[in-house]
């Protein structure tokens, strides 16, 4: 198996996926610690400094050969400037979690569905994943929506999930495996 130390940039009609870089703690601020991007994510992080840690963490991971985190940032392309994010987590026997967000400036313009699938398709085509998966509060319907969008198939659910600062929540489990990511019609 290739090591992946860092990840090719992916253009989308709206979005360039690539690595974090420095400078991008300053736009991940601004939709980072609001409230309504907060709301559904286990990772909060509550202030500018908390989010410049943060990248500065992500970005010093970059080239590790040991790596396993890959978080990305979503960038609009007419604006060069980040608004969203997502991550890839390679786990034992190729398992990969995906996870994405968009700033609520955004929601409901199609940026977490070109996010969604760029990260399905780095998972399976550049860090060689043998399946993906993404958990989902089920209070968020948009990302709900969005799993199914994507390619990904509800599994199960779990009444009492861990999510994070002592909050327990209703979480929806998606997955696919490289076999159906592949075998699927454009």
């Amino acid at each position: 198996m290739t090591i992946v130390t860092i990840l090719p940039a992916v253009e989308t009609p709206s979005l360039i996926m690539r690595e974090i870089e420095a400078s991008d703690w300053k736009a991940f601020s601004h939709f980072m610690t609001q409230a309504s991007y907060q709301r559904h994510i286990a990772m909060r992080l509550r202030n500018e400094d908390d989010v410049k840690n943060f990248v500065t963490r992500q970005v010093a991971r970059q080239g590790d050969e040991r790596r396993h985190i890959f978080h990305l940032a979503a960038e609009d392309k007419k604006r060069a400037l980040a608004v969203g994010d997502g991550f890839i987590i390679l786990g034992r026997g190729g398992l990969a979690e995906i996870g994405w967000g968009v700033t609520p400036d955004l929601w409901g313009r199609g940026y977490g569905s070109e996010i969604g699938r760029s990260l399905v398709g780095l998972a399976f085509e550049r860090v060689g994943a043998a399946r993906v998966w993404a958990k989902v509060m089920a209070s968020n319907a948009a990302s709900l929506r969005l799993a199914r969008r994507i390619g990904l198939k509800h599994e199960r659910s779990h009444p009492d999930y861990p999510a994070g600062q002592g909050r327990f929540e209703v979480v929806e489990f998606f997955a696919v495996t490289a076999e159906d990511y592949f075998n699927a019609g454009y």
